[in-house]
């Protein structure tokens, strides 16, 4: 499997798996799951996300997929497994003279630890036909995930002596004697323990696929983003998914491989950056995003520089934190991988003449790179007018102004530069007074 490179600031800016700025951790988004280890495949989906086209379309059409079966067993059934398999108590080879004299010792005293065995077994008898029966039961037109799915049921359960628990299961579902008790305990718990965790794995996979076309439906995300080889890039519809009430905005990549957002202070653009990086992440895990349709290539990486600190450890102020940070990840963009790479706000660390002419100086290098695509949000308009009639950039903005005394900010994602100059009248509201 093929995963997308990032980096620790970059899954603190998106807040993929923990927030550390009072923002929801993005896995929060499907918590539907069923499973215990569904909800951890639904982790490792999230914190890895793939950067193979094939694999991704494969997950996106499971998950769009309106049919997708019912889990085989409940979420107790299934930790009752799980508890049963790592139990390590009373494994034994099938013998028929111990197996009576163990029955008949069991006829006196009861034996907890049997228990244990006797569901454990039970269950997985259980579990086999019922994957025997989604198997046979898939149609033709099921999903490939789906598919792979079936033939490796097919496949692990027929070339082995787990055939045997089925038919079993056929001809008795109710009694198991001593001796069968335990040739199939030997047989789950040590001769095939591992085929038998394989197709537990199968059941959590289906969980997160059910749990996500769950999510989708519920808050209308888009199942299926068109993933691209080429450089085509845009999300309509789209919207931060912890906002609320958040308005949906259109933005695409319309020339070139820079595309600026501009606009006052609490206008939206940062918010906006993080939209759009979260969207394409979750793209790149297969999973539905929170927009209404998206074209999105298939990038080698995704780094972010949104959220940036000091460091007083290091002695580092905040403008050689930033230079430092567009260094390292321009150092991505050189290797030749297609990388997505997001700037905040550069530069805010120092003077507005030097954050002006070393964000031009940035720029003029981001254009030596047309496989990488760069989003950089900026209040300098100064900046973004540079490159206004450049072909490498393109030019949005968010929406704001002045009305009847009052700041209105609509969210509202808009093509150009905006005119909007608003600080001024945000001292003069907020400090008038003191």
């Amino acid at each position: 499997m093929s995963y997308l490179e990032t980096d620790k600031q970059t899954l603190a800016d998106l807040s993929i798996v923990e927030s550390m700025y009072d923002e929801h951790p993005l896995y929060s988004l499907y918590p539907a799951t069923e499973t215990k280890k569904g909800k951890r495949l639904m982790l490792h989906w999230i914190t890895y996300p793939l950067n193979d086209i094939s694999a991704i379309r494969k997950r996106q059409e499971a998950i769009a997929w309106q049919k997708l079966p019912e889990l085989p067993l409940d979420e107790e059934e299934l930790d009752f497994i799980e508890y049963y398999l790592e139990y390590r108590d009373q494994i034994r080879k099938p013998n028929i003279l111990i197996s009576l004299t163990s029955a008949f010792d069991r006829l006196l005293k009861h034996d907890a630890k049997r228990y244990v065995i006797k569901r454990g077994v039970t269950l997985i008898i259980r579990l086999l036909n019922q994957l025997e029966l989604i198997r046979t039961n898939l149609p033709e037109d099921a999903p490939s995930l789906l598919k792979e799915m079936a033939q490796s049921i097919q496949y692990t359960i027929y070339t082995s002596e787990l055939k045997e628990a089925i038919k079993h299961y056929k001809d008795n579902k109710t009694h198991l004697s001593t001796y069968t008790l335990d040739k199939y305990d030997y047989l789950f718990r040590c001769t095939h323990l591992e085929l038998i965790r394989e197709l537990l794995s199968h059941i959590y996979i289906l969980d997160v696929c059910r749990s996500a076309h769950l999510t989708a439906t519920n808050r209308g995300y888009c199942c299926r983003p068109e993933m691209t080889k080429s450089m085509d890039f845009s999300i309509n519809g789209f919207v931060h998914p912890f906002t609320e009430k958040g308005r949906k905005n259109d933005w695409k990549m319309d020339n070139g491989n820079i595309c600026f957002f501009t606009g006052s202070n609490m206008a939206g653009k940062s918010t906006t950056l993080k939209a759009i990086g979260i969207a394409v992440w979750l793209a790149h895990c297969g999973l539905p995003v929170p927009a209404a349709s998206m074209t999105c290539p298939v990038f080698d990486g995704i780094y972010t520089s949104i959220n940036l600190p000091d460091s007083l450890r290091d002695g580092r102020s905040h403008f050689m934190a930033e230079i430092l940070r567009i260094k390292e990840v321009l150092q991505k963009a050189k290797s030749g991988k297609r990388c997505l790479i997001i700037l905040d706000e550069m530069f805010r660390g120092t003077n507005a003449q030097d954050a002006l002419e070393a964000s031009i100086a940035v720029n003029e290098i981001l254009k030596k790179y047309p496989y990488n695509s760069f989003l950089i949000s900026t209040h300098i308009l100064e900046y973004a007018q540079h490159f206004e009639k450049d072909s490498a950039c393109c030019f949005y903005y968010m929406d704001s102004k002045i009305e009847n005394d009052q700041f209105l900010c609509p969210y509202q994602l808009l093509k150009g530069i905006s005119e909007a100059k608003v600080g001024y009248w945000l001292v003069k509201k907020e400090l008038g007074g003191l």
